[in-house]
């Protein structure tokens, strides 16, 4: 009895952590938290190596920043053009964010991963205070150049790991004089839609990603991120960050317990 649960367990993890990882996206971010390391396990065991699992979990989860995208259209129609200078400085970021993960060894990421899950999760944690601090910082004003290069700089970040930096976006937007939470929503997927996109593009070229675990995942990402965007007005945000920065507290003791078992 023991082996069948153990067994459908193995099974069943990785499609519920991605439709999870769809519905947090859109709301809170922090998705990675539950489908990388479900990711992982699955793959570690079809010898896939974690650079590989980490560019099919990029690629899986854009599907669902898409079909957040489509739910939020109408409050997106309003910038028109002016949303182009966000997107380019979000897939110029993310580009070289994915060039520096296919850069990296299977081994150093392994070794660096909790450390960016706890950066993630610090950063979700403090987001609430952090937030009202960097409003007070902006005296409501839009900085938008600073918007540009900052959106840069966050999108590396994005494109290399992503956990987090949703968050970051929105810490971001605040700086610069951008307030309003559905306002922050509406264009934080569309920065994560760029920045997520343009690398997905590089690790499909490269052929790093597996496709018998991605399109799963992408299916059942792109279910949760839609329906996830439908209740985001209705979500307690504060419970959902406690919640995202909790699981990533646990995800990241969880992979420095692992690499101190593995290297000791």
């Amino acid at each position: 009895m023991a082996a069948i649960f153990s067994q459908l367990l193995r099974v069943l993890w990785l499609p519920v952590a991605s439709f999870f990882a769809g519905i947090l996206n859109s709301i809170a971010g922090g998705g990675s938290f539950l489908s990388l390391p479900a990711l992982l396990a699955s793959g570690s065991a079809a010898g896939v190596g974690a650079v590989t699992a980490q560019a099919t979990n990029t690629v899986a989860l854009w599907p669902g920043q898409l079909s957040a995208l489509v739910a939020f259209r109408k409050q997106l129609r309003e910038f028109g053009w002016k949303l182009l200078p966000l997107g380019v400085a979000s897939g110029v970021g993310g580009e070289i964010g994915g060039w520096l993960l296919l850069r990296t060894g299977n081994r150093m990421f392994r070794e660096i991963l909790p450390w960016l899950l706890l950066f993630a999760a610090i950063m979700f944690a403090l987001s609430f205070p952090l937030g009202r601090w960097l409003q007070t910082l902006s005296g409501g004003q839009r900085y938008n150049t600073w918007l540009l290069i900052g959106t840069v700089v966050v999108s590396v970040y994005v494109g290399y790991f992503g956990a987090g930096g949703g968050f970051l976006v929105m810490a971001l937007f605040g700086f610069c004089g951008i307030h309003d939470i559905h306002e922050m929503n509406a264009l934080k997927v569309v920065t994560a839609v760029v920045s997520i996109g343009i690398p997905a593009i590089t690790f499909i070229a490269a052929r790093r990603v597996e496709w018998r675990f991605c399109l799963e995942m992408a299916i059942l990402a792109a279910l949760g991120g839609y329906l996830g965007a439908h209740f985001s007005r209705t979500t307690n945000q504060r419970a959902m960050r406690w919640a995202v920065a909790l699981i990533g507290f646990a995800t990241a003791g969880y992979f420095f317990l692992e690499n101190h078992l593995r290297h000791p």
